[in-house]
């Protein structure tokens, strides 16, 4: 790429981009991610491009002052070393011979923070970190203060306040990043397979940030979704299983599986459902082999039949949400294992509901106050309290080591969901064994589903 050196070039950033000014030469369009904005009369890239950008014009040996950082922020220098196991240094080596770019995948329980807080202190620059939930915000923060020991900036749960180390929910940053973006070298992305799907990814696109990270227990299965978290935050440069690492780094784990019936009415009710969607489904399918189920639901909502069978479908899943049998099971499994620590998994918050008011069990939703929730996940975590409840909350990152059992009443389709809950009771403690009661019903698409997602905790 060849360039009049005599024109130096100007880098800026403007809201998420950089933009590209005192340009003579038409190949600044070849740049990656260049394109010209007749607006102002300027080239602009989406703030992600920029490291690309800024090397090209250096190996092509062009003249350009650099003013995208525009200010000089301190370094985050006041780390204390974090003890890695070897998993987690070699996932470390990989993603620093990877660039320092690249998607880390470790299952729940392994240490994945401790790695991220590794990878900070090995850089020593400005990072942010994103994290998708208020609960895991104050979660980042409690453990980066054991390792850090300068503030730690936050954005989310209503405060917004930039430090060299600073934290931040997903949406937070998402209105922030247009001045936030180019004031981090190392972005940190937890919970990562939230994007590469949608809106979301500007977040991703609106930083300057070179230097990233992104940490998953559950990686995307879509080519489409993995091909663009490889150009947002790089590569897969680390992979272990839950089946690798249990009973060494993991609590041994055994999965109890209890297939239930129904009884006559409840039968007759779901085949009834059934009836009334399966035919719609298959026609579906046969017509689109390789269609998703996705696109079947927006196939769906566009004709009455479609709608029908939908609605059907929602009520068959919600008949073995909680079956007489599922409620025998959970009543029996409580009174064996009452001098242990539980958390019930339901499918929704109804059935949690349910749960809470038949057995007096603290429910953990969408719906609890943050100060609530924190009260009652302190009291599960000092033995106040023996067992919790939740549909979704403690699904992602929560860290509750003192739970060793786990009830699966009930769940959605995917086996994301189930990788994380059978997580939840994987941290290692003395003497710990992890034990986990998939509760299913016979005759049902739980069976199939439940095949499937045992599958993914080896893969």
């Amino acid at each position: 790429m060849a360039f009049a050196a005599h024109f130096p070039m100007l880098l800026e950033f403007d809201r998420g981009t950089v933009i590209l000014s005192d340009c003579s030469a038409p190949e600044v369009a070849e740049l990656p991610g260049v394109l010209w904005d007749p607006r102002v009369q300027v080239y602009r890239a989406p703030g992600h491009r920029y490291s690309d950008i800024r090397s090209a014009l250096i190996r092509s040996g062009r003249v350009f002052h650099d003013h995208v950082r525009g200010v000089d922020d301190p370094p985050a220098d006041h780390w204390k070393a974090a003890d890695l196991r070897p998993y987690q240094a070699a996932a470390l080596s990989s993603w620093e011979l990877s660039k320092a770019r690249g998607l880390v995948i470790l299952p729940t329980g392994s240490g994945k923070t401790r790695l991220a807080v590794a990878a900070m202190a090995r850089r020593g620059c400005p990072v942010l970190c994103l994290v998708p939930t208020r609960v895991l915000l104050e979660q980042w923060r409690r453990v980066l203060g054991r390792y850090y020991a300068g503030p730690i900036g936050q954005y989310g749960d209503g405060k917004r306040a930039r430090e060299a180390v600073t934290v931040a929910t997903f949406a937070s940053a998402f209105h922030h990043m247009e001045t936030l973006g180019n004031r981090f070298d190392l972005l940190v992305i937890d919970e990562a397979h939230h994007f590469g799907t949608g809106a979301s990814d500007e977040t991703l696109e609106l930083c300057t940030a070179s230097a990233r990270i992104g940490l998953t227990g559950t990686p995307p299965t879509s080519h489409l979704q993995r091909t663009r978290l490889e150009d947002l935050i790089g590569p897969e440069v680390y992979r272990q299983s839950v089946s690798d690492l249990t009973g060494e780094y993991l609590a041994p784990l055994q999965i109890v599986t209890l297939v239930l019936g129904l009884t006559s009415d409840e039968r007759r009710e779901y085949e009834r459902e059934v009836a009334a969607y399966q035919p719609v489904l298959r026609q579906f399918f046969r017509y689109a082999p390789r269609a998703t189920w996705r696109d079947f639901q927006s196939a769906a909502i566009r004709t009455d039949e479609g709608r029908r069978a939908l609605a059907a479908w929602r009520r068959s899943r919600k008949l073995v949400a909680f079956t007489e049998a599922k409620q025998e099971a959970l009543a029996r499994i409580l009174v064996e294992h009452r001098a242990s620590r539980l958390l019930v998994f339901t499918g929704d918050n109804d059935t949690a509901y349910s749960v809470a008011r038949q057995h007096c069990i603290m429910p953990i939703t969408c719906d609890i106050g943050r100060a609530e929730r924190s009260e009652a996940l302190e009291m599960f975590r000092s033995g106040d309290l023996g067992v919790l409840v939740s549909a979704q909350v403690l699904n992602e990152g929560i860290d509750v080591p003192e739970a060793g059992i786990a009830v699966l009443v009930g769940g959605r389709l995917g086996t994301r969901e189930y990788v994380q809950r059978v997580g939840r009771v994987l941290r290692p403690a003395p003497d710990k064994e992890a034990l986990v009661y998939e509760l299913v019903t016979r005759g049902t698409h739980e069976i199939r589903d439940a095949v499937r997602k045992r599958r993914e905790l080896g893969s």
